[in-house]
């Protein structure tokens, strides 16, 4: 009886410490749990969503918000050449052996002894073994040319890093809209294929079925197993685009490998009708709207302070400064604490500082400073040039890209039809096995050419927007 009452004990203490580890692990998983979803990555994305998502979490625009940091805090760093300049400093020397000044007995010499010698030599000690310098020093410019062209130009490159995070960010816009535009073609393009595949398949068990009734050749049901075949190797070129097409949009987004990634737009005719609207219009390239075109003038303007920065070194430089310390000495160290050795000294003064001759070094400098001004001003009249042409052949390629895609459009509309006829013939007896097998491929080859028309018409409405700089407008 009382073993039966020590194991009844016993269980209900081993349940007693279960549910307790059960109620410490819940508590420790909950936090974790919600921690980790709220780590957790964006599966599902439009198209403007992942272009926001983007220009969060792409590598090249983070790379480009941390060099405007950079910049910034170049600024700052010039900035405080303009502010007073404290330094403290603090020296103990203990000399082994003080130095001693070298007099000589004459007339007139403070030290002068009638009893010896004109000209006899003596020395006299006038520092002690051990002494301390404690001593504050400030110096603030009064007139610094390199200094005020300096602020210029940090202000200038400050401005250049933050047209670089744009120029980041509409490169980043381009890419994503190539990569989702590029998943959401393949997807189509595939579902195409899928219904092609189940077309021919079951127009192959039809063959099949009439060749075992003697009804149909073999060469018929070949000629089926052939195209069959293809159209299941196309099946597998695809989805391999399509998880490739996928990976493409992850990296751009700077999403894990395991994300499933869902896209929530997808594609329909009024994003073509939109497309054929651009087409038709006759733009102009405007420079200014371009943020490169934004950037190389700035990079003039730093290029000129960068001279005058340079040219600075002929002018004088002047500035104030000001000193005030102790120099209290002794002959053993535990005395150097006494107050009455702590005596305070202090100045204040200016410093003028006037360049004469570098060398020629200074002149060189300034030649190489006027070559890159040249080489600026060469590089901005060959953008220029290049921006034309980029907008001239963007249109060319958006009017030709418009006009494969209504054509191609056109040849699906024919295929499917002929299709359509050949099938009915050929069920009727009319039309041969052959003509219904070309037909289906006459189909696939030009769905092929149509989604890559619509994607070659998605692009070129991309770099037609980059070339007019109409990207984050």
């Amino acid at each position: 009886m009382g073993g039966q009452k020590e194991r009844l004990a016993h269980c209900h203490f081993e349940k007693h410490t279960l549910m307790k580890q059960f109620y410490i692990l819940l508590l420790l998983a909950i936090p974790l749990s919600v921690f980790a979803q709220d780590q957790q990555e964006p599966t599902s994305f439009s198209l403007k969503e992942a272009i926001d998502y983007a220009l969060q979490e792409n590598f090249n625009v983070k790379n480009a918000n941390l060099q405007s940091e950079l910049a910034a805090a170049r600024k700052g760093e010039v900035r405080g050449a303009l502010l007073p300049q404290v330094s403290g400093l603090a020296t103990y020397n203990h000399n082994f052996q003080v130095q001693k000044n070298i007099l000589e007995n004459r007339p007139g010499s403070i030290s002068y002894n009638p009893a010896i010698p004109v000209g006899t030599a003596s020395s006299i000690q006038l520092g002690l073994p051990n002494q301390f310098v404690g001593a504050l020093n400030a110096s603030q410019v009064l007139f610094d040319q390199g200094v005020f062209a300096s602020q210029n130009a940090a202000k200038v490159s400050d401005d250049i890093s933050e047209k670089n995070i744009t120029r980041s960010k509409i490169d980043v816009t381009v890419n994503v809209t190539k990569a989702y535009y590029g998943v959401l073609v393949n997807e189509k393009q595939l579902l195409a294929i899928d219904k092609n595949l189940q077309r021919v398949d079951s127009l192959y068990s039809e063959t099949d079925a009439r060749y075992q009734s003697g009804l149909a050749r073999d060469v018929d049901r070949s000629r089926l197993q052939v195209s069959l075949n293809n159209i299941k190797v196309e099946k597998e070129r695809v989805t391999r685009n399509v998880e490739l097409s996928r990976s493409i949009l992850r990296y751009q987004l700077n999403l894990s490998e395991a994300n499933p990634l869902q896209l929530k737009d997808s594609l329909y005719e009024g994003q073509l009708i939109a497309i054929e609207e651009a087409a038709k219009q006759d733009f102009n390239a405007v420079h200014e709207n371009r943020i490169e075109y934004s950037i190389i003038k700035s990079q003039e303007l730093l290029n000129l302070y960068d001279l005058r920065n340079t040219a600075a070194g002929r002018y004088p430089r002047l500035m104030a400064v000001g000193t005030i310390g102790y120099n209290p000495a002794a002959t053993n160290l535990s005395d150097i604490g006494q107050s009455a050795r702590w005596q305070q000294y202090s100045f204040v003064g200016l410093n003028l500082q006037v360049p004469i001759f570098s060398g020629f070094a200074l002149n060189y400098k300034i030649k190489q400073k006027k070559i890159q001004q040249k080489i600026t001003e060469n590089s901005k009249l060959s953008l220029e040039k290049e921006i034309n042409l980029e907008v001239e052949q963007a249109l060319i390629n958006l009017h030709n890209s418009m006009q494969a895609f209504r054509l191609q459009k056109e040849n699906i509309a024919l295929a499917e039809q002929n299709l359509e006829v050949l099938r009915a013939e050929y069920q009727a007896g009319i039309a041969l096995n052959i003509e219904v097998v070309t037909a289906e491929a006459s189909l696939i080859d030009a769905q092929t050419n149509f989604y890559s028309a619509v994607y070659n018409a998605l692009v070129a409405k991309a770099d037609y927007d980059k070339a007019v700089g109409n990207i984050l407008k």
